[in-house]
């Protein structure tokens, strides 16, 4: 069942990013019982679990091939946790916001990850595992190598192009709102200005609009306020104009 040649690893993270952006979208829309875009890019793929399948694909076959299942799922576990863990912290470095939070749940590290999400990522891994990828590598053995070789082409600039766009979005969008934060952090000196200041400054429909779509996407999205504890954006926007008697 192992992948043979680059092509197949780029099909197969193509088709597990994919997957994984249904299941975010499908758990995210219930929860907020709203339709919910999902996922850094454009494309509908979310890349963090393409990467994580072919981790798993590329590094549990021995065990698979033995018949150790038990080592399949826990070492899963500690890799995908592991990934969420460092594109978490890479994320915040470059963007100055932690896309998710776990710190409200229990047994998390750092907010970064948690042991329910975690436990939900192994069987993830045994569903990728048993379930998905002994079909999936079925499948592409009996394609011709030159049509392999025409889809991964195409999915690569794709993502590259995505890529791009979609960094430069959320760099202006995570400028806009470290601009928004700045001045709530200099309220303390002058806070009916500065309050009135921000509230201008978010009454401009196209920078609502964004602030608004951004939030709906990740409502877990949290900022650190005058370097001391963080907060939830939303928590963020509620603090500060919830007073209708400033209107």
């Amino acid at each position: 069942m192992s992948i043979v040649n680059l092509e197949q690893y780029i099909i197969c993270f193509f088709i597990y990013s994919f997957l994984g952006y249904l299941c975010e979208v499908v758990y995210c829309s219930f929860c907020q019982k709203r339709w919910v875009n999902r996922g850094y890019l454009y494309m509908p793929i979310c890349p963090i679990y393409g990467f994580g399948a072919i981790l798993i694909i590329a590094t549990m076959m021995p065990f698979y091939d033995r018949g150790m299942w038990y080592l399949v799922w826990i070492l899963g576990i500690v890799l995908t946790s592991s990934l969420e863990y460092l594109t978490s912290y890479v994320l915040e470095v470059l963007f100055h916001m932690r896309w998710w939070d776990y710190s409200k749940r229990k047994w998390n590290l750092n907010g970064r990850i948690c042991l329910l999400n975690s436990f939900l990522f192994g069987c993830l891994v045994m569903i990728v595992m048993y379930g998905i990828q002994p079909y999936l590598f079925s499948g592409l053995s009996h394609v011709s190598t030159w049509i392999l070789r025409v889809v991964a082409a195409v999915i690569v600039f794709l993502t590259l192009v995505d890529t791009v766009f979609s960094t430069v979005r959320h760099l202006n969008i995570s400028k806009l709102i470290l601009k928004f934060t700045t001045l709530m952090e200099e309220t303390s000196d002058l806070l009916a200005e500065k309050k009135a200041t921000a509230k201008a400054y978010l009454s401009n429909t196209h920078v609502a609009k964004k602030l608004r779509s951004f939030l709906y996407q990740y409502p877990e999205l949290t900022l650190r306020i005058a370097k001391k504890k963080r907060m939830r954006f939303k928590e963020i926007l509620a603090k500060y104009f919830s007073d209708r008697n400033d209107e």
